[in-house]
């Protein structure tokens, strides 16, 4: 890979949120112009199909939005996966890992300003058999990096896993965010100025 991929955006994001908004809208119009009258008058009939071409347009419109990232990511996994699937990472899955490394940090308490940076290491498990483990499958590794305006994709390679593999999962943080998980963690807590007599802590 020369150059990051797309995996989520805060841009893309917020242009399919207005882009729903839009065809909620509409969708609302539609319905109301077809409860207005059983029998429709010329101009409602020219009205109601202006707005089903509307509604047409911005559907496709979200269409396309989503298919510029899924296709970005799927011919750079191609490239790296070739032919094998089975224990492979796809582009949906890549998403939905953002959204999962997303939540994580969420959860450690690292504040929205200090995730861009971070770096998460992904490889998918190997295939569970119940006989002792033998074989090993083709899958995929990858290196995601956090920045503002959502996760990129900033490494992918052919890998193997062996049967029973755990998965490997590693988030690297800058020291800011480290900070913050430590703060999240200890939250309520502190600690005796000395140690508690013994009648304390009886």
């Amino acid at each position: 890979m020369k150059k990051s991929t797309i995996i989520t955006s805060s841009k893309v994001n917020n242009q399919k949120i207005k882009l729903d908004l839009q065809i909620q809208s509409i969708t609302m119009d539609i319905k109301r112009v077809e409860q207005s009258n059983r029998w429709l008058e010329n101009w409602q009939s020219e009205k109601l199909a202006g707005l089903n071409a509307e509604l047409r347009a911005k559907e496709l419109e979200k269409a396309q939005l989503e298919q510029s990232i899924l296709s970005g990511l799927t011919s750079v996994l191609a490239l790296v996966n070739g032919r094998a699937q089975a224990y492979t990472i796809c582009a949906e899955m890549l998403i939905d890992l953002a959204h999962e490394f997303e939540g994580i940090m969420e959860d450690r308490g690292i504040t929205v300003k200090n995730r861009a940076g971070a770096e998460a290491r992904f490889r998918p498990a190997g295939k569970s058999v119940a006989h002792s483990p033998m074989g090993r499958s083709i899958t995929t590794y990858v290196v995601m990096r956090r920045v503002h305006d959502g996760w990129r994709l900033i490494h992918a390679e052919r890998d193997y896993c062996y049967d029973n593999q755990r998965e490997f999962m590693e988030v690297v943080v800058r020291p800011c965010a480290h900070e913050n998980m430590i703060r999240h963690a200890t939250r309520n807590f502190c600690v005796w100025d000395e140690t508690p007599t013994d009648g304390l802590m009886a």
